[in-house]
């Protein structure tokens, strides 16, 4: 059975907040770390968290599988500047064995 979406999450998606917005972005591969050199606006975990649930619900598919493995590695080794550590490790938590 598929585990419904927290009202939070919910609210989230229907006023397409700034959180959805940063979860549609990672799944779309269009991140803009920002112009600033001190301060850079990397995907965070609960970015990933929030993506992984839009897609696990089909509410957008976007252009990279956040369960495939191959996907996943790819994305990182091509945009690492992207993540920060507990991004890193939230995507490659699925797989751990």
């Amino acid at each position: 059975m598929t585990e419904l979406l927290k009202p939070t999450v919910m609210k989230q998606i229907l006023t397409h907040s700034k959180e959805y917005q940063r979860a549609v972005k990672l799944l779309n591969v269009d991140w803009d770390l920002g112009n600033q050199m001190l301060f850079r606006d990397r995907v965070m975990a609960a970015d990933v968290i929030l993506a992984r649930q839009l897609q696990h619900h089909r509410l957008v598919i976007g252009n990279v599988n956040l369960d495939d493995y191959q996907a996943v590695g790819q994305l990182l080794s091509q945009h690492s500047q992207w993540f920060s550590g507990t991004a890193r490790f939230e995507l490659l938590k699925p797989f751990d064995g």
